[in-house]
């Protein structure tokens, strides 16, 4: 199995099938501005911004300067086409070796992005270094714990093998935003229907964005995907496949006055 999925092929078809999940996004806007205390003077760094599905409304709705960093040229070039008034700032990069200039933000924000980052607590540490006093780090995440029960992994149990290696327990972020310096930390688990219907998510499943089922081989997502058309044959209105559990992570870093 490869240890990283390869966006440049993910980042065609990323926004084609996400769509289901935009009433959700607004409300996590809203949800992300007020925590972020986001508004005009404020700047905001979105950490793995991708195509700049939180990105680009983000920096609308707040009115804030907005930077977007992504390792993927792809899915940055996506952003690029989709921000037609320009109000974000993208840039390429590792957010695991952040360029920016300490105290130079006053809100970070990481949307599914933990797993795919190797040393977490030195990636803390950096976002707690570029953030002013005050500042707030924002992290959206399925914890492994909440994600073990998804259709991807009820269904694929090769994607268990991978997220298990690379998805952190709620504790482990916890401990690692203490260590860096995050102080409060607070803690809320969520749950939405991801999905309008059960075709939608078969769908979305079909073109494999998810990172991890571009990871495991052929035969493992045909036998998954047989697994999953069954179920939704057998149970056609289980909705409850459809359902995800997230965690945001509200944490900290003191203010110095």
């Amino acid at each position: 199995m490869p240890d990283k999925a390869d966006y440049s092929e993910i980042a065609e078809v990323y926004d084609e099938v996400r769509g289901d999940d935009l009433p959700h996004i607004a409300w996590w806007q809203a949800k992300i501005a007020a925590e972020g205390r986001l508004g005009p003077g404020k700047r905001l760094i979105d950490l793995g911004c991708g195509t700049g599905r939180w990105t680009i409304p983000l920096a609308r709705r707040s009115g804030c300067e907005v930077v977007g960093v992504d390792s993927s040229r792809e899915m940055l070039q996506k952003a690029r086409e989709k921000d037609v008034d320009g109000r974000v700032q993208w840039v390429e990069g590792d957010v695991e070796r952040l360029r920016f200039e300490p105290d130079s933000f006053d809100c970070a924000l990481m949307v599914l992005m933990l797993h795919h980052l190797k040393d977490h607590l030195a990636t803390f540490r950096g976002v707690y270094k570029i953030l002013r006093p005050g500042g707030v780090f924002l992290i959206r995440q399925g914890t492994l714990e909440q994600i073990l029960s998804d259709p991807m992994h009820r269904f694929f149990p090769e994607a268990v093998t991978i997220d298990r290696k690379r998805t952190p327990f709620r504790m482990e972020i916890e401990s690692w935003l203490a260590q860096a310096g995050f102080d409060p930390v607070q803690v809320e688990t969520l749950k939405q229907h991801t999905y309008a219907t059960n075709m939608r998510m078969l769908e979305e499943f079909q073109k494999r964005v998810c990172s991890a089922l571009r990871m495991i081989d052929e035969d493992a997502y045909e036998a998954g995907m047989a697994r999953l058309t069954e179920h939704l044959r057998r149970h056609i209105d289980d909705s409850s496949v459809r359902d995800s559990l997230f965690t945001l992570f509200v944490a900290r870093k003191p203010d110095d006055r």
